[in-house]
């Protein structure tokens, strides 16, 4: 979705000048063992990667206009990045290398499109998700890696669309399950169970609004899952931003919830979900929330936490 001005600004590693100015912002994280990357813009687009706990900038010629709000780390060592923007500042680039040569996967055509979200099975199998463009939710397919993509037709309401808040509206287990969550006219969760070719749908108790539904969707298991979201423009407001569901996406169910949030995810053993106006945790498979972090971020993922200002912290576990 297209969000104001600077509500999105860079990427940034921990230690750059634009940090330390106060002028980056996080978006996109993924963790998997010592290796984080997280992603954003700041004029030059960027990329922190982070191994062995050496942090550095990784540049990806000629996308100085860019905004990477997601980035996804592949078995083999491939790495993802995604950019959200009107039309051509939607696009894909794929590196093999860790991020020394990059090349360009996808780009959107439609002046319509908007890139949101992207996540993957595995190596080859993978998801990509943005606003409607043509009549209907962008819903692109991969088998190999990235590398090429072809479009699903998922008709979607007058109105419906996704949020790039922190590269979480759309989700995935194993077996070809696959979730995403919209807002917008209405607020929803569509279900896949073979890798993305069909989808059915699922009404939520999140409020919808041009501001607000479903920011995130995350799922611990086939059957367990949660999702976050509510008004970013009315961030204190805790009513219908957050749901549970145990039949694995079929029914939701309304969460004592403590305002608006941007991102969930399954790490500790609990549930954490976070946004600007702070940091949750849920032991009640989100049922119920309670602060943990007074700190707010855009992003969680694996005992990462990541926000603007080029915050880039390790969370850890929730207690």
């Amino acid at each position: 979705m297209r969000l104001p001005p600077g509500w999105i600004a860079a990427a940034a590693c921990a230690i750059c000048s634009a940090c330390a100015a106060g002028e980056s912002s996080l978006r996109g994280l993924d963790a998997d063992g010592p290796q984080v990357w997280a992603s954003g813009s700041s004029g030059e687009a960027r990329v922190a990667a982070a191994a062995d706990g050496r942090w550095r900038r990784v540049a990806v010629p000629g996308t100085g206009a860019l905004d990477f709000r997601d980035v996804e780390l592949l078995d083999g060592g491939a790495v993802l990045l995604m950019s959200a923007g009107p039309g051509e500042l939607s696009r894909v680039y794929r590196s093999q290398d860790g991020g020394a040569a990059w090349s360009e996967t996808l780009r959107g055509v439609a002046p319509e499109a908007f890139f949101d979200s992207i996540a993957f099975w595995d190596a080859q199998r993978g998801l990509l998700v943005g606003d409607p463009a043509e009549g209907a939710l962008t819903v692109l397919r991969t088998q190999d890696g990235g590398r090429t993509w072809q479009r699903v037709p998922l008709p979607s309401a007058p109105g419906e669309l996704c949020f790039a808040a922190s590269g979480t509206c759309v989700c995935v287990q194993p077996g070809g399950l696959a979730w995403i969550g919209t807002g917008g006219s209405v607020a929803r969760v569509w279900r896949s169970a073979d890798h993305g070719r069909t989808w059915t749908a699922a009404a939520t108790p999140l409020r919808a609004g041009e501001s607000a539904g479903v920011f995130s969707v995350a799922f611990r298991d086939p059957l367990h899952g949660v999702i976050v979201g509510g008004d970013y423009r009315q961030p204190g407001q805790a009513v219908a931003s957050a749901a549970w569901s145990e039949d694995g996406g079929a029914t939701w169910h309304e969460a004592r919830a403590r305002g608006y949030r941007s991102c969930a995810a399954w790490f500790g053993g609990a549930w954490v979900a976070t946004g600007p106006e702070g940091t949750d945790v849920s032991r009640d498979d989100g049922r119920s929330w309670h602060a943990w972090l007074a700190e707010g971020f855009h992003a969680v993922h694996n005992g990462w936490a990541a926000g603007d200002r080029g915050r880039l912290r390790r969370v850890g576990s929730p207690p």
